[in-house]
């Protein structure tokens, strides 16, 4: 199959899963953005980074063609990842007086259990590939691996950086009585997460990496603070919203293409890997994230702005986001293992399998997930976990 139809059909896909079943949101409607709603499209955004990541492994042989698309929006499905479980939270505390009790199973083990279970899974590989491939891995590093302090691949980095929000929530939010203060404190810790990250370069080894090593463990994570605030001031800014709807959504979308556009050429000039070979790298990769924060920041303005005039929701969207979390961590191992269907029968055989391979694998340590925590939420249930 050609690239550019492969393109299409993913976007035409997408488009299916966001899509069916979408009405037009009743007038009346003031809370338009809710955990419903935002894991229903962050079922959409988990299928969406299969397609990235997918891109970025085709592109090491240069096979991207028109498939480049999914190339550079990465980020913006993690920030709304992020930022929506900022919204949560809060929205969750300020509502639920004793929501902090029961935190740790109803959030942090929510994680922590297929962080784990997907964790033992790539160091079973890696261990694998060791012994065919002959590959450097040590026993201290098998042994780091095994309690998560390495991570055997690096996308499980979103999973590690979550629950440490999670518990840092835990312990500011059981002790703060203003949420305008926990989230002043929480802006804190996050602004520090960012600095470590923007210092710690990329990791040199190819089989596994320490924590906050690359971009990525700084470049979204600001939207969580950011999910917090609106969360806190919803009311007032949905408000501002339905009253500026075409005001906002013109404004919004005419940013968005401008950011995109600065955006690619940031990424042309190679702000992520600079720290190899300039000795201003650091101002490279702050150049990169105000840029990245504020091409995220209008991408969820204008994905806010459009929720408050379309409402979504199908059974199919809602099954992937149940999974979400499990196929970001997952993605990775079916496009790696599968990656011989690419070479003998191209990409119309190749992602279909990807796909499939994710959202099997994903849903297995979904239902193992539920049992370990004793959960009876199913599959097909319709339920927000």
């Amino acid at each position: 199959m050609d690239l550019t139809i492969a393109l299409y059909i993913c976007l035409a896909v997408l488009a299916t899963i966001l899509f069916a079943g979408a009405s037009i949101r009743p007038a009346d409607d003031a809370a338009f953005f809710d955990r419903v709603s935002s894991k229903e499209i962050q079922g959409a955004l988990a299928i969406f980074i299969i397609f990235h990541q997918t891109v970025i492994t085709l592109n090491r042989d240069n096979y991207t063609g028109d498939m480049g698309f999914f190339f550079y929006y990465g980020i913006l499905a993690v920030a709304f990842f992020f930022f929506s479980s900022g919204f949560g939270l809060i929205k969750r505390w300020m509502t639920d007086k004793n929501y902090i009790k029961g935190f740790m199973k109803r959030r942090i083990f929510t994680v922590l259990v297929p962080f784990f279970i997907c964790n033992y899974i790539y160091l079973t590989d890696a261990l694998l590939n060791n012994i065919i491939f002959k590959k450097s891995f040590g026993f201290g590093e098998v042994v780091l691996s095994f309690f998560g302090i390495f991570l055997v691949n690096n996308e499980m980095w979103f999973a590690v950086e979550i629950m440490i929000l999670y518990v840092v929530f835990r312990l500011v939010f059981a002790k703060i009585k203003k949420p305008l203060t926990g989230i002043i404190i929480m802006t804190c810790v996050v602004l520090v997460m960012m600095t470590i990250g923007l210092f710690s370069g990329h990791s040199n080894n190819d089989v596994m990496s320490y924590w906050f090593k690359g971009e990525w463990w700084y470049n979204t994570v600001f939207m969580f603070p950011i999910g917090m605030l609106y969360a806190y001031k919803e009311d007032r800014i949905n408000k501002v919203i339905k009253k500026a709807f075409v005001s906002i959504l013109i404004a919004s979308s005419i940013l968005f293409i401008l950011m995109d556009h600065i955006h690619k050429n940031l990424i042309s000039m190679s702000i992520y890997w600079t720290e190899n070979y300039k000795s201003t790298h650091i101002l490279d990769k702050l150049t990169g994230l105000g840029q990245e924060t504020l091409f995220e920041l209008i991408f969820l303005i204008l994905v806010i702005t459009l929720m408050s005039r379309i409402k979504i929701g199908n059974p199919v969207i809602k099954f992937f986001g149940k999974i979400s979390l499990e196929v970001i961590m997952l993605n990775y191992l079916m496009i790696e293992k599968l990656y011989f269907l690419y070479k003998m029968y191209g990409i119309g055989v190749y992602l279909p399998a990807v796909v499939a391979g994710t959202i099997v694998s994903a849903s297995l340590v979904y239902i193992v997930k539920n049992i370990v925590l004793e959960r009876r939420s199913g599959l097909f249930d319709g339920k927000v976990t």
